[in-house]
């Protein structure tokens, strides 16, 4: 098979060797790593799809590595992440993802009380939980690179926040969701449809939105919108 990465700051290096049988992306990267190129960089931690440190590109599409299988008919091309700034190879810097949630306060703010945590509020912040801040929504957004949009790995954080029983700062979540403009969201499902966990952040972003409206405390976008062309 022929394997072509990106290196940073090289440029393209090609690989061809042999696959015996159906690995991961991030099993084929490491045998790169032992085999033929000690040099080739990567991230890499917990191997299962939690961590979400091994998100790159295959063949133009964001991906996490370890939980993408390959062939040995395939031919490949492995890239960086878009929109992150590159370190070296296939490795992007997290670090504006880490200050953006200080920045942010994207935690809990606990009632002094204990209040039980029902099922119903369970289902409601599920996704927002479970995001890993892979970074791979934020990649595909057309609209951060060109507008002051806070973007989706951020906004899925938040949403939590707004609706969590135990949170006594729901109104500072939202001066903060509303800080990030999510009513410049075009809708174009991008995060949704790269997102490794399915947790369709466009949805939470357009509950956030709703709310925000319904509060009065921005207007609906009356500008071009995918859902409605």
């Amino acid at each position: 098979m022929k394997v072509r990465i990106r290196r940073y700051p090289e440029g393209l290096e090609e690989f061809k060797f042999y696959l015996r049988k159906r690995t991961t992306l991030l099993d084929l990267l490491t045998t790169i790593k032992e085999d033929l190129d000690p040099s080739l960089t990567f991230r890499s931690m917990c191997r299962s799809g939690v961590c979400g440190t091994c998100a790159l590109k295959l063949n133009g599409k964001p991906v996490l590595a370890c939980s993408t299988w390959v062939e040995d008919h395939e031919d490949l091309l492995v890239e960086p992440l878009d929109q992150f700034n590159v370190i070296r190879d296939l490795v992007v810097n997290h670090d504006v993802i880490l200050k953006k949630l200080k920045e942010n306060s994207c935690w809990l703010e606990p009632l002094e009380e204990n209040i039980a945590y029902h099922e119903e509020t369970n289902s409601k912040t599920f996704k927002s939980h479970e995001c890993i801040l892979c970074g791979i929504c934020d990649s595909v957004c057309p609209v951060m690179p060109i507008a002051p949009f806070g973007g989706p790995l951020l906004l899925t954080r938040l949403h939590k926040h707004l609706i969590d029983i135990r949170n006594q700062g729901k109104d500072r979540a939202m001066q903060r969701v509303k800080a990030l403009n999510p009513q410049l969201c075009t809708h174009c499902m991008n995060c949704s449809y790269a997102c490794p966990k399915r947790l369709m952040p466009e949805s939470l972003i357009k509950e956030e939105e709703g709310l925000l409206i319904e509060r009065g405390l921005v207007q609906r976008q009356l500008g071009f919108d995918f859902l409605n062309f």
